[in-house]
């Protein structure tokens, strides 16, 4: 890397895209130890398809959108027995690498445990014992196990090109501006097998700090809050638009199968009149759970 870095870039340039991969690198090390983790992925995998009354996976093509830095959640899937799945990033971020590390930093026995009511037991103990045999993950390991990984996709700007069976997002949507939904809503549903399904996890809160100022950026006036804080804040689509976007998918029916509020910190005093909502419970809506089926 550092070759090729020498051959384009002066060295100031050089040195500032080091200095950036460290950073990413550092945060992919710590997420593979904390919300990477494998078990805790598999938990996350396990209460959405049960609070939402998903099919198996065994003999499933599997497309993630927005799969980050740790391809945890396309390994949880390869254990549910899925035949492939494709891991994509509107950038290329994923560092194979730390899936050891969020792997076998996981309680093993809660993996299996977790997982089994979506597929025999047997099965994934066999396909766990396999990958923690793999002493080093990287892009020719992860082929082996029939994951993929394909960065940089734009999927307002592109579809796939071949059919999948289950479509999965975990904190994603929420950060794709507002003018981009629908495009990629209708590109992901193009794709998708009649009969197919998809399972999107929505987080409605603002990201600059949504531990103690969820509901801040609501009173940010709309000309000052442009498509680059739409990504990083959140693109403040409430709950009932959700609704609106997904009832607005032709040949499919959607469900939402969670919906949790936020009630223990307040409202901005002043909302931008420009933001699209029901009323103060629409509001205060924090997550969703969308479950879709194509006809």
């Amino acid at each position: 890397m550092k070759s090729v870095l020498k051959k384009i870039f002066p060295k100031k340039a050089r040195r500032k895209i080091q200095n950036l991969l460290q950073v990413e690198r550092r945060y992919a090390k710590r997420l593979a130890a904390t919300s990477k983790r494998v078990d805790i992925c598999a938990a996350q995998v396990a209460h959405n398809f049960h609070l939402a009354g998903h099919p198996p996976l065994a003999g499933k093509v599997c497309l993630e959108i927005g799969s980050g830095w740790i391809l945890s959640h396309a390994l949880v899937f390869h254990l549910l027995g899925a035949e492939r799945v494709i891991a994509t990033d509107i950038a290329r971020h994923a560092y194979p690498g730390y899936l050891y590390p969020a792997l076998h930093e996981s309680v093993i026995h809660m993996i299996r445990d977790m997982l089994s009511p979506f597929d025999d037991h047997a099965r994934i103990r066999e396909r766990l014992d396999r990958i923690l045999a793999i002493r080093r993950f990287d892009w020719d390991a992860l082929r082996g196990l029939g994951i993929e990984y394909r960065a940089p996709i734009d999927f307002a700007e592109e579809r796939l090109n071949e059919p999948v069976d289950f479509i999965y997002s975990n904190s994603v949507m929420e950060h794709v501006p507002c003018d981009r939904i629908r495009p990629v809503l209708e590109n992901l549903m193009a794709g998708l097998n009649p009969g197919g399904t998809m399972i999107h996890c929505i987080h409605l809160e603002d990201h600059k700090n949504f531990v103690q100022n969820p509901f801040d950026f609501f009173s940010v006036p709309t000309e000052e809050y442009p498509a680059a804080l739409e990504t990083s804040r959140g693109n403040r689509i409430r709950s009932s638009g959700w609704r609106t976007h997904f009832d607005g998918l032709s040949g499919s029916r959607s469900t939402f199968y969670y919906e949790y509020s936020r009630m223990n910190k307040p409202l901005p005093q002043q909302i931008d009149p420009a933001l699209c909502y029901k009323n103060e419970a629409d509001l205060r809506v924090s997550h969703i759970g969308v479950y879709t089926c194509k006809d």
